[in-house]
């Protein structure tokens, strides 16, 4: 068996009066193939894209002293990109016998783009006269490769559900991108100067290496869980930039060469039980990290060794047939991503320029949760969580120039009150609403100033489907987030509608799907 999705969309992108339709494509191809002990499967993926973006960047520069307007910049970023990437995945299971199956799996996958943002920037004094100015143009290719393997093993003991599993995973990432940027400025007449020319390469390569295994062990109204996970990374970014003076290419001392490893081994254990009409559920994973990370332009290196507990405790009960209570807490860990800790400078133009954070630390969650569940559907859920380190994308100056970095910024406080309401309007419209209510309070520290930053803010979703006739069904949804904050970044409402119409054809073995987002 198999199937096939081919799919085309067209974007509209009119932000300033001039209309430009982008457009992209979407498809998959998947088989099955199962005879006696073996089955093979596999899927390909091919998806062409094209987008545009606008941006426009405003500063103002002041006296610290006295407050008043020194000068200010306006940046305005036309920024167009097209890119192609294919998925391809192969595997194969083999039943060895009733109790053993052996599985196998590689994929690789492909991306090729040319992101090309082009900037115009004004300089002005603290009277709003042009002093200077420049056009910028970067020009990029990108090429990114990526393979993955997979060995695994499944050993089912009983017919109770009690079973050993195994997988060993290769996992391999290469990236490539070439960037050329040109700059010319101009003064406040108008006149051009010389052209400034800056291309860089910038080579990366990641390699995982991982091995885990699970035991699962059924009992009366209970079930024991436990298992091992080690894993380890090596990374290598490079990057070299020179730049043209006199039409000759030089060395630059913004390149760098970074590497960065990572072993990370875990173990955790998960017990629950039913006791009448209470659910218990427990579990402890408990994880050492051990990271290294060296600059060899300048030396610099870090060693971390850390290691942490992370519990879970969940405990439900059955009020009658209709209620359910539920509370639970869990401590969970986001890592920061390597791109995020690569300290090398990445251009978008002659001012703006993006540079990761080595030192980022991991952010910790503490999540504690109270739901009530009716007739299984209804659903309401209190939450409160706090995040010690918060990874936040900032702002940083740089004299005239502005840089993007990650950093832990705060600790955020987050209590909200979320419901489900599913709702059967009629035998042919069916309407599922989902909205919540919350507050976001961040406590730290920006660019060395203090900040304590309190809002409240909620969002609203609903979803409704239509049964036009036998066959065809018809949805609109849409949802509307409020002003809030999220990351330190203060965010303006954002609300959005789609239509979609599907049809059922050959027997119900296809379907065609037309879908509009954001028509208005």
């Amino acid at each position: 068996n198999g199937s096939i999705m081919v799919g085309a969309s067209v974007g509209i992108f009119n932000p300033e009066g001039e209309m430009h339709y982008i457009p992209k494509s979407q498809n998959s191809f998947n088989f099955n193939y199962r005879k006696n002990k073996i089955n093979i499967f596999g899927n390909y993926n091919p998806n062409f894209f094209k987008g545009r973006n606008v941006q426009d960047i405003r500063r103002k520069f002041y006296d610290e002293a006295t407050g008043e307007l020194l000068s200010s910049t306006e940046q305005m970023i036309r920024f167009k990109f097209k890119g192609f990437n294919q998925t391809l995945k192969l595997g194969m299971d083999w039943y060895a016998d009733k109790k053993n199956t052996i599985g196998f799996t590689a994929s690789a996958f492909s991306f090729d783009g040319s992101p090309r943002p082009t900037t115009a920037t004004i300089i002005k004094d603290g009277d709003g006269n042009i002093q200077s100015g420049m056009n910028s143009v970067t020009e990029n290719n990108i090429d990114f490769r990526n393979f993955s393997a997979n060995v695994n093993w499944r050993h089912q003991f009983d017919s109770t559900g009690r079973e050993l599993t195994a997988d060993v995973d290769y996992i391999t990432y290469d990236r490539h991108a070439d960037m050329l940027l040109e700059t010319i400025p101009f003064d406040k007449f108008g006149q051009t100067g010389g052209k400034m020319m800056l291309r860089g390469d910038l080579p990366s390569s990641i390699n995982i290496f991982s091995f885990k295994s699970d035991y699962v062990h059924p009992f009366k109204d209970g079930r024991l869980e436990a298992g091992i996970k080690a894993s380890y990374v090596e990374n290598s970014h490079l990057v070299v930039y020179n730049k043209k003076i006199d039409d000759q290419w030089y060395h630059d001392n913004r390149s760098n060469h970074f590497d960065y490893e990572e072993n990370i081994n875990a173990a955790y254990v998960n017990l629950n039980k039913q006791f009448g009409k209470w659910s218990l559920q427990g579990g402890l994973r408990v994880e050492n990290t051990i990271a290294t990370g060296y600059q060899r332009v300048t030396s610099e290196s870090f060693d971390r060794d850390t290691t942490n507990l992370f519990p879970t405790a969940f405990v439900s009960y059955a009020v009658n047939k209709t209620n359910n209570l539920t509370v639970s807490y869990s401590k969970r860990i986001r890592r920061p991503d390597y791109q995020m800790l690569n300290p090398f400078i990445f251009f978008a133009d002659s001012l703006v320029f993006q540079k990761g954070n080595p030192k980022l630390r991991p952010q910790y969650t503490h999540n504690i949760e109270l739901s009530h569940s009716f007739k299984g559907k209804y659903i309401t859920t209190l939450a409160y969580n706090t995040t010690d380190d918060v990874i936040a994308q900032i702002v940083k100056p740089d004299g005239i120039k502005m840089f993007n970095t990650f950093d832990n910024v705060a600790q955020l406080k987050n209590i909200s009150l979320s419901l489900t309401i599913p709702v059967k309007v009629s035998k042919w419209w069916n309407m599922n609403v989902f909205t919540t209510v919350f507050n976001n309070h961040y406590k730290g520290f920006y660019n060395a100033e203090p900040i304590d930053v309190n809002t409240t803010s909620f969002m609203a979703n609903m979803t409704n489907s239509f049964t036009v006739s036998k066959g065809l069904t018809a949805e609109l949804s849409g949802f509307y987030r409020h002003r809030g904050i999220d990351d330190l970044a203060m965010l303006e409402p954002i609300y959005q509608m789609s239509l979609g119409l599907q049809k059922q054809i050959i027997q119900g073995k296809g379907t065609v799907r037309l879908n509009i987002r954001d028509p208005f």
